[in-house]
This record gives structure tokens, sequence and C-alpha cells, in this order.
């Protein structure tokens, strides 16, 4: 090796290490954020999961006689603070229970006749 090469990777040293170094932090902050994270997902579980029923089926009454689609439903999902809505075309059959979930009855002409929770 001639000189000038060898004083070309000294020269170029700080800035390697300057490099690493600042590589290796960024992994550790990483590391740590995602431990924390995995710790508050693993720890809290109650943030994911609730007891309590949040569908409120009053507020969609403003729907009713609406065909349904994409909008409609949508809004009936924001109205009711649920996270799914099943529409129903026939009344009287056994149904799954499900609390934060709307159900909407309507008629052949695909309109909203009732809504309730469940």
């Amino acid at each position: 090796m001639d000189n000038s090469a060898a004083r070309s990777v000294l020269d170029a040293l700080p800035t390697l290490i300057l490099g690493l170094a600042l590589a290796l932090v960024g992994w550790l902050v990483f590391r740590v954020v995602i431990v924390e994270l995995a710790d508050a997902i693993t720890d809290d579980s109650s943030a994911y999961t609730s007891d309590v029923q949040e569908c409120s089926s009053e507020a969609v009454q403003i729907l009713f006689g609406q065909e349904v689609g994409k909008e409609v439903l949508l809004v009936a999902k924001v109205l009711s603070g649920v996270s799914s809505v099943r529409v129903l075309s026939a009344p009287g059959r056994d149904l799954s229970y499900v609390p934060d979930r709307l159900n909407l009855e309507v008629n052949e002409q695909r309109q909203i006749l009732d809504a309730f929770c469940g």
C-alpha cells in the first residue's frame, strides 16, 4: 500500500467511526421504542377489548327509509359507534350476537326499516 492510499484511509476513518456510531445509536433508539411498544400492547390488552356495548341504534333512526348503499352504511356506522354493520332482509331468523355490531333490517327495495345492536 502506498503512502497516499494509507493517508486516504486515515482521513476517512473519523467519518466512518461517526457514521457507525450514529447507526448504532439509531438502532438502539429504534429497539427501545419497539420494545416499549410491544410491552404496551401486551400489558394493556384492555385497550383493545371492551365488555361495554358501544352500539347506539337510536341515532340511526334518521336513516329509516333510506336505501342501503356504501355511503348510508358508513353514516350508520359513524352514528351508531360500531365496528361493523349487518344488513338483514329476512326478519325472524336466529342471529349471532356481537355487542358492537349494528343490524339494519331492510325491505325488498333495500330501504332501512329498523335498526338494533347485536
